[in-house]
């Protein structure tokens, strides 16, 4: 067992832990392979029969084990491992579930700090590449650092009526590296794209003047005369039906408040790179 979870108190949960494992990792700059695998025990939750065969095959390898029973989905953080070398040990993983038949689907692979600077958020590009639908024939995808295509910072509008939200946004997305710009309403968030042309906007529905989906058809209205731009929305309103109107005109990306800003700096940077 890694020397990290002997220090542990009691088991934590699968988040809990692998939250604990990335502010170690992080912390202490050390390289860590990341594996991501699809894949059902059999009696043994925390895989002891699979780490006493890795041990056998790798006694130098110092590796956690954190398991997701309801998404049936295995993560293994190895320390100082490379993307290509964690490459390789998911290989003998998959190859070893399928032999004990606890293979339940795709595994994607990465490398901290290779693959990314936030471990949260490299797991997460992890889990959106194993959900994909058909999953990719080789069976395991490599998560490498995306190139930031951009030859200029990215802006970005924020169009959100509450001053303590705009303010803990701006400041956090600034120091990501993007422009800022605010509207406190739609009205104001329609001034703001014509003399900015943002690559990007966060808005609110719930909004004074103008709320939010009168910005968003007012947006895909001008599209030919202003450039073209991504938009997320970011609201209170959590019904299912403000979701779906929200894709169905055109949005690139929805949250609901509370938020994860960890999550929504993920989404962001997908956005402006694809």
């Amino acid at each position: 067992m890694n020397p990290v979870e002997k220090s542990m108190a009691k088991p934590p949960g699968f988040v809990e832990k692998l939250r604990y494992l990335f502010r170690y990792y992080e912390a202490s700059k050390m390289a860590c392979g990341m594996i991501a695998i699809r894949c059902r025990h059999r009696g043994d939750p925390e895989w002891k029969e699979l780490q006493e065969f890795l041990a056998n095959q790798r006694p130098e390898l110092a590796a956690s084990f954190c398991y997701e029973e309801n998404a049936k989905r295995l993560v293994i953080l190895a320390e100082e491992l490379t993307v290509a070398e964690t490459h390789y040990l998911a290989i003998v993983i998959k190859e070893y579930l399928q032999r004990t038949e606890q293979l339940a689907g795709g595994a994607a692979v990465a490398a901290y700090p290779e693959s990314g600077d936030a471990m949260e958020e490299i797991l997460m590009e992890m889990t959106e590449r194993l959900n994909q639908k058909p999953f990719p024939h080789a069976g395991i995808q490599v998560v490498l650092r995306p190139e930031e295509k951009w030859d200029r910072p990215p802006r970005l509008l924020l169009v959100e009526s509450d001053p303590v939200i705009q303010q803990i946004l701006s400041v956090r997305l600034a120091k990501n590296g993007y422009e800022i710009f605010q509207a406190l309403d739609g009205k104001e968030g329609q001034q703001k794209i014509l003399q900015v042309q943002p690559d990007l906007i966060i808005t609110e529905l719930t909004l004074p003047v103008m709320n939010g989906y009168q910005l968003i058809d007012w947006v895909q209205r001008q599209h030919g005369q202003t450039a073209a731009c991504k938009i997320v929305v970011l609201t209170d309103r959590r019904l299912e039906e403000d979701m779906s109107h929200c894709f169905q005109k055109g949005v690139a990306d929805f949250l609901t408040k509370p938020f994860s800003p960890v999550e929504l700096d993920w989404r962001i940077k997908r956005l402006l790179i694809s």
